[in-house]
C-alpha cells in the first residue's frame, strides 16, 4: 500500500488522478489539499477518508473546519500549506497551478519518494532549484504532462543516441481562423479547444503556443537537451504527443488518445504500466497530419524560447505577464492579438537579473504583475 498526497485535488488533474486511484487498491489517499473549493473537497473527503486536509484560502478553511471530523488533521493558509507539504508519503501529485506550487513542491521533495509533477510553471521558472533538491533528496520527479510524459516514455529506450526531439502542438482553437479575424475573436471562441478539456489560461496559451514554448523549456530542463535539438510541429489530431529522432534517422513516436489518463497512470505506476483508458481505434481508420509551425502566426513561441536561452529572470517575468494579460483578455479588456504584443514588449523591456533562490522568483513575479497591469491599464 502506497500513501499518496494530492496537491490541487479540486482541479482537473487532481480529480482525474483521484478517479484513477479509486480503482487501484495499491494506493491510499493520505492527504488532500485545495486552494478554496471546499465543496469538491468535502465530497473527496467523504469518499477517500484522508487523515490530512489542507485549505489555503483561510475564509473557506474556517467554513470546512466546522463540519470536518476531529479525527482529520487540518491545515489552513500559506503556513498550513507548508506544514502539509512536510507530510511523508510514497507519491505526491503536485497539481497546484502556477508558481504557487513552487514552495510546497520544494518542501515536499524532502518528504516523498516520488513527485508526479503536473505543473509547468515551476519547472520553467525554477527548474534548476527543483532538480537540485530532488537529486539531493534522491526523490523521483515523473512528469504528468502529455508531451513531456511521452518523451519520458520514449527515452526509456536509448537516450544517448538521439539527435532531435519533436513536440506536437494542436494549434489551439483558432488554428483555422484567418489572421484577419483574430481582432474580433471572443474568449468563448478561444476556450473552445477542439481536442482537450483544460483550464482557461492553458487553453488560451494553447492558442498562442505559449503553452508549447513552456513545454520546450520543460524538455530542456527535464532531459538536459539543447534548445537547438528541440522542435515543435503542428499536429491537429493530438494523438502523437512526441517523437524522438535517432542518429540513424529512425523516428520513434508516442501515441495515445488526447486525455491525461496515460500520463497520470504512468506517473503512479512507473516503471510498470496498467490499463487506464480505451485505446486508439485503428479498425475505424486513423489519419495523422503534421505541419511546420508558422512563426508569424505564433510569434510567442519564438519570443519565449529566445528569452529562455538568456538563463535569467526573463521567464519569471513573462510567465507572470502572460497570466495577467490572459486574464485581461478573458475579461474582454483587450483583444486576442494584443496578448502577443504585450509579452513581446516585456521580453525587450525587463531588467535582466540572475535568479539565485525562491525569493528572487517571487520578487520578479510581483514586479512583472505590477508592471503588466500598469501597462495594460494604459492600453485599455
Amino acid at each position: 500500500m502506497k500513501d499518496v498526497l494530492i496537491f490541487g485535488s479540486s482541479g482537473s488533474i487532481g480529480k482525474s488522478s483521484l478517479d484513477f486511484l479509486s480503482k487501484h487498491e495499491e494506493f491510499r489517499i493520505k492527504g488532500l489539499c485545495v486552494n478554496r473549493d471546499i465543496q469538491t473537497l468535502k465530497k473527496q473527503i467523504d469518499k477517500f477518508r484522508p487523515g490530512y486536509v489542507c485549505v489555503v484560502d483561510e475564509a473557506q478553511a474556517e467554513k470546512l473546519r466546522k463540519v470536518l471530523s476531529p479525527k482529520v488533521r487540518f491545515f489552513k493558509g500559506e503556513s498550513g500549506l507548508k506544514e502539509f507539504s512536510a507530510i511523508e508519503s510514497d507519491i505526491s501529485l503536485m497539481a497546484i497551478s502556477g508558481i504557487s506550487s513552487l514552495v510546497p513542491l520544494l518542501i515536499n521533495i524532502g518528504y516523498t519518494k516520488r513527485v508526479a509533477l503536473a505543473n509547468k510553471e515551476a519547472i520553467v521558472i525554477a527548474g534548476s532549484l527543483i532538480f537540485s533538491k530532488a537529486k539531493l533528496k534522491n526523490t523521483e520527479i515523473i512528469p504528468v504532462d502529455s508531451e513531456i510524459s511521452a518523451l519520458f516514455q520514449l527515452f526509456m529506450r536509448k537516450y544517448d543516441e538521439f539527435e532531435k526531439v519533436y513536440l506536437t502542438a494542436s494549434g489551439g482553437a483558432l488554428r483555422n481562423y484567418p489572421e484577419s479575424d483574430l481582432l474580433r475573436i471572443t474568449a468563448k471562441e478561444v476556450l473552445a479547444h477542439p481536442n482537450w478539456s483544460m483550464g482557461q489560461r492553458i487553453t488560451v496559451d494553447s492558442a498562442t503556443l505559449v503553452n508549447k514554448a513552456f513545454e520546450v523549456i520543460e524538455t530542456h530542463r527535464f532531459f538536459d537537451i539543447d534548445y537547438n535539438n528541440i522542435d515543435v510541429i503542428l499536429h491537429r489530431e493530438s494523438i502523437v504527443h512526441a517523437m524522438v529522432e535517432y542518429r540513424d534517422k529512425t523516428v520513434f513516436s508516442c501515441l495515445y488518445p488526447p486525455n491525461m489518463s496515460i500520463p497520470i497512470s504512468y506517473a503512479f505506476f512507473y516503471p510498470s504500466r496498467v490499463m487506464s483508458v480505451k485505446g486508439l481505434s485503428f479498425e475505424k481508420g486513423l489519419k495523422l497530419s503534421f505541419e511546420p509551425v508558422d512563426y508569424t502566426r505564433y510569434p510567442l513561441l519564438e519570443t519565449i524560447i529566445k528569452t529562455a536561452k538568456k538563463e535569467d529572470n526573463g521567464l519569471a517575468v513573462l510567465n507572470a505577464c502572460d497570466e495577467v494579460t490572459v486574464d485581461y483578455f478573458l475579461r474582454d479588456k483587450i483583444k486576442f492579438p494584443e496578448i502577443a504584443g504585450v509579452l513581446k514588449y516585456f521580453s525587450k523591456k525587463y531588467p535582466s537579473a540572475i535568479i539565485k533562490n525562491v525569493e528572487d522568483v517571487f520578487y520578479w513575479d510581483r514586479w512583472a504583475r505590477e508592471k503588466t497591469k500598469e501597462y495594460l491599464e494604459k492600453l485599455c
